[in-house]
């Protein structure tokens, strides 16, 4: 794929592939395997019209990997992301077809992707940032990771509002607030995880401090220092932002400033010390935003309306404190 056009489908032999590749190719292809394939299909990367003019020197630079009958670029994540983004923008009739902000379509598919893609981060983001046990140990850190992947999903406001805007903080209380009410249950279920987690390492102790019991004090610590937690909910309003302006306007522009943009924010996440590099999930990004806007093609479902605060009203009422708080 590139700005002036697709090569996708077009029959060539090993000789008329590119100099900068062709040898590469060719071997790959000779690797011995129960079954020959005839024919092979070559993916190689994106590229705009500057990219072109020096394109056999990117080529040359790029290492290749061969799965079954596929050879395909392997590209680092921030380059990866841009290329999906391009194959989504320019090639994927879901994401041409897109409607415009005029269109009565626009909000509630948009609306679709930005729920999906929420709920997604939320829970990505934490698993990698809970993978290494030892980050457990800061529970300072930890309470907004917590409170992030528990708090409530923004269903958006029409015509063109997706995700919590914090570009004001700290002077967004009320959006910090609708973010974590009735979000009770949700951080019992997210800490009885870790709680269990670490009961099964064997540390009991600091298994104790994440129970579920003391989901109240997590919320009251990151109420009282919200910084890290409006960060979190900022670099996904910036990341869903971007993959919706990719879909509003599928230009070659859009592909290089979403993809900077999501590369920009998934760069150092819950910072600034032993911040995550999680750029290796913005390919995955546009995967999901794919899945969401094929279902809502589907389906052909309506926008989706927040209730307020009787949305989760089937959640039962607390109950007496846990007795293991008296220990």
């Amino acid at each position: 794929m590139r700005e002036t056009g697709c090569d996708a489908g077009t029959p060539l032999t090993a000789g008329e592939l590119p100099a900068s590749i062709r040898d590469r190719v060719v071997a790959l292809a000779q690797e011995p395997v129960a079954a020959v394939p005839a024919v092979f299909h070559v993916r190689l990367p994106f590229f705009d019209r500057r990219e072109e003019r020096q394109a056999d020197e990117l080529l040359a630079a790029v290492p290749l990997e061969r799965e079954g009958n596929l050879i395909r670029a392997m590209l680092p994540p921030a380059a990866a992301t841009r290329d999906i983004a391009a194959t989504c923008a320019l090639a994927d009739p879901l994401w041409r077809d897109a409607p415009g902000e005029r269109d009565a379509a626009y909000f509630p598919r948009w609306q679709k992707v930005s729920l999906t893609l929420q709920r997604w981060l939320r829970d990505r983001i934490a698993e990698e940032y809970f993978r290494d046990p030892a980050r457990l140990e800061d529970r300072a850190d930890c309470y907004p990771m917590i409170v992030y992947q528990a708090c409530r999903p923004y269903y958006g406001r029409p015509r063109t509002e997706f995700t919590y805007d914090l570009r004001d903080f700290p002077w967004c209380e009320e959006t910090l607030a609708s973010s974590w009410r009735l979000t009770g249950r949700g951080l019992q279920r997210v800490m009885g995880g870790l709680e269990a987690r670490l009961r099964a390492s064997g540390n009991e102790q600091l298994a104790r401090r994440y129970s579920p019991v003391w989901f109240e004090d997590v919320l009251v610590a990151v109420q009282r220092r919200p910084k890290l937690y409006a960060d979190l909910l900022a670099r996904e309003a910036a990341v869903i932002n971007a993959v919706i302006d990719l879909g509003t306007q599928p230009k070659v522009d859009s592909v290089n400033r979403s993809s900077k943009i999501i590369n920009q924010q998934l760069r150092k996440i819950h910072g600034p010390k032993d911040a995550l590099d999680l750029r290796s999930l913005g390919y995955a990004v546009f995967e999901e935003a794919s899945r969401a806007l094929a279902q809502h093609a589907a389906g052909g479902s309506e926008g989706v309306a927040d209730s307020g605060p009787l949305q989760d009203s089937n959640v039962r009422a607390a109950r007496s404190p846990d007795y293991r708080i008296a220990c």
